[in-house]
């Protein structure tokens, strides 16, 4: 990593979310002088509050065209890793938010840094947009988005794949699957059901036997540093974040009993299965190891515990 600390600043969209968050905490234990984020107005921050003077905030929004641009000259980042996004599966009705935030927003900042010399732009893609597959999900696989979240995530991707090769431009997309650890969503799964077993309260899954391929958060950062650390080598290249195993809810559930010691009462059925809910979502990772020299270093259960510790330690949820 000691070739890449000296390097000039990093820029960073979105931050202030679950993976920006534990991105800019490994950066600062790494050394890392010259971290700018863009954060909007509206941008909640306390999960920064710890380093908030340790990096540099610049308010645009992605949208301003011309302040982008300004902003962007002034940092001059030989990093750009592109985090922000608008997520709203339980709420189709939010397209246009979508539209504008995960493909206009995107489409600014490679325009907006067209001109800059970065090493590399790391652009943040998703999983659902490959859509529902019977196999594990490859690079190469035809995208067939089942959802407008979904659906904008896949045209950011295929923006920065045509921009890399219209500009000669170093640009990677990398696709995480089911991400979970500190600092993730309180009304996502896996701290759901934590607060749960904290709480003695009951836990309520899908009736199906839905599964996801669920990487632990400090397995996804690996993946952003050894990217950073290649830089150019990287260009248009899309590279999946995953382990290559799936688990049901109900494995996850009995895992996290399992390295917690504790046990609380579960509902089938009471929760309601939702489109994206499919018997098969796992990654092939095997481009993603060749590429990185990479292996998830944490399994499921792994995982859990550093999670539920954490919550306990941190009492945020």
């Amino acid at each position: 990593m000691k070739d890449i600390l000296p390097r000039k600043g990093i820029l960073i969209t979105g931050g202030a979310g679950f993976i920006g968050t534990n991105i800019i905490n490994k950066l600062l234990n790494l050394g890392y002088k010259n971290i700018n984020l863009i954060i909007k107005d509206s941008t909640d921050l306390g999960q920064l509050k710890n380093v908030l003077t340790k990096i540099n905030l610049y308010k645009v929004d992605l949208l301003d065209k011309t302040n982008l641009q300004k902003v962007i000259r002034k940092i001059n980042p030989s990093i750009i890793i592109h985090l922000a996004t608008y997520s709203a599966y339980r709420d189709q009705e939010a397209v246009s938010q979508m539209i504008e935030a995960n493909i206009a927003g995107t489409l600014n900042l490679l325009i907006a840094s067209k001109n800059i010399n970065y090493d590399i732009f790391i652009n943040t893609g998703s999983s659902s947009e490959y859509g529902i597959k019977n196999n594990p999900m490859r690079e190469m696989d035809l995208l067939e988005p089942i959802s407008f979240y979904a659906a904008t995530k896949a045209s950011a991707s295929l923006l920065c794949q045509v921009f890399a090769r219209e500009y000669q431009k170093p640009i990677v997309t990398l696709r995480p699957f089911s991400v979970y650890g500190p600092y993730e969503e309180n009304k996502r799964f896996i701290p759901t059901i934590i607060k749960a077993v904290i709480e003695n309260k009951t836990i309520k899954l899908t009736a199906g036997t839905q599964r996801r391929d669920f990487i632990y958060i400090e397995d996804i950062v690996d993946i952003y540093i050894k990217a950073m650390s290649k830089g150019k080598k990287m260009s248009g290249k899309i590279l999946n974040m995953g382990t290559g195993k799936e688990y049901t809810n109900d494995e996850v559930v009995k895992t996290l009993f399992k390295v917690t010691g504790k046990k609380v009462k579960v509902e089938k059925g009471a929760f309601p299965k939702r489109l994206w809910d499919t018997p098969h979502w796992v990654a092939d990772i095997s481009k993603t190891k060749k590429t990185l020299n990479w292996r998830p270093k944490f399994s499921l259960e792994d995982g859990l515990r550093k999670t539920y510790l954490w919550y306990r330690k941190s009492n945020l949820l």
